[in-house]
């Protein structure tokens, strides 16, 4: 069972927080999970039996937290006439600090777990340039970099540039197009998943229930990331950049070989310029993994609950105890 939590940000939009009910909480500070660009919060629970991430922490004793952030189904975005335009900065300076704020006085702890998918792990790492890293216990990325340089998402931007008149580009209704060959190995699926690792009952909830809109304004921001020039502040001021000294909370990052957003290279290029204690993990076939890894299917994919699912929880353990 999950409890939908609406919280009011400081800039007036509601947006939706769940909490995970658990009568065994064994660990001492709770998991906040944050979904991606294009995403909400059931890439982490994505209602099929066996590929629900925030269900199997539960059964590791963990209070859990998940978000939707603004523009998403659960929370205010053009669904409900709240707003057509969001940004990075609107997440760093509004919807992550109410969440934050309340999980820390809900759970009375001083600290949280941080785990991320792609622009969630992101966001993770910016946020400790703008807030507390003191609230972070420790930073877990599922498909995160600092720099998308190495990404074959590259090879998308130019044409996105040309419907950048629109306030946001509807990804959710193009995936749409693509269920009636959900289940073949397409050019458009790879961005997404590596198709011999998703069940077609997960890819048909992904497309269904997960995929999501991305506001131009954010697309933006994230495109610096492309260039490796840090992620500019549409509020002005300097980029945030992967060496800035804030950035303290020990960080795990964990990728896929076959990801066509989030690139090996990419990550090993964040983990060599941080600042913090980090590691990294490759998740696919010439690793020793069961099956090669995209996008998505790193965090709910066929064989995710058997090799990307113990080694973040394995993570988390032992930073739960330092």
């Amino acid at each position: 069972m999950k409890q939908k939590i609406i919280l009011k940000t400081t800039d007036h939009w509601n947006i939706a927080l769940y909490k995970y009910e658990n009568h065994n909480i064994t660990r001492k500070y709770p998991v906040f999970l944050l979904h991606g660009i294009a995403s909400n919060h059931t890439v982490w629970d994505i209602g099929v039996p066996g590929y629900n991430f925030a269900r199997y922490l539960i059964d590791e004793g963990y209070q859990v937290y998940s978000l939707d952030l603004r523009g998403r189904t659960g929370s205010d975005g053009p669904h409900t006439g709240r707003g057509d335009i969001w940004s990075n900065d609107d997440y760093l300076l509004c919807d992550l600090p109410a969440a934050i704020e309340f999980i820390l006085e809900d759970s009375k702890v001083g600290k949280l777990h941080w785990v991320g998918h792609s622009l969630g792990g992101i966001l993770g790492f910016f946020y400790q340039i703008r807030h507390k890293a003191s609230n972070l216990q420790s930073l877990t990325t599922f498909a995160s970099s600092l720099t998308y340089t190495f990404s074959t998402i590259n090879h998308v931007r130019t044409w996105m540039d040309y419907i950048s008149a629109y306030l946001y580009y509807p990804v959710d209704t193009w995936f749409k197009f693509t269920l009636p060959i959900v289940d073949r190995d397409t050019y458009f699926t790879r961005f997404i998943w590596s198709a011999d690792n998703v069940t077609p009952e997960v890819k048909r909830a992904l497309i269904h229930n997960t995929v999501q809109k991305i506001s131009v304004l954010e697309w933006n921001q994230i495109k610096a990331i492309s260039a490796a020039e840090g992620m500019p502040r549409i509020s002005g001021g300097f980029n945030h950049y992967v060496d800035d000294r804030r950035i303290v909370t020990p960080a795990f990052m964990m990728v896929g070989d076959r990801d066509w957003v989030c690139a090996v290279d990419g990550v090993e290029w964040t983990r060599d310029r941080l600042k913090c204690p980090s590691k990294y993990m490759i998740f696919g076939k010439e690793y020793g993994s069961r099956s090669r890894y995209g996008h998505l299917d790193i965090v709910c994919g066929i064989n995710a609950p058997y090799e990307t699912w113990p080694a973040a929880t394995e993570w988390l353990a032992e930073k739960d105890r330092d």
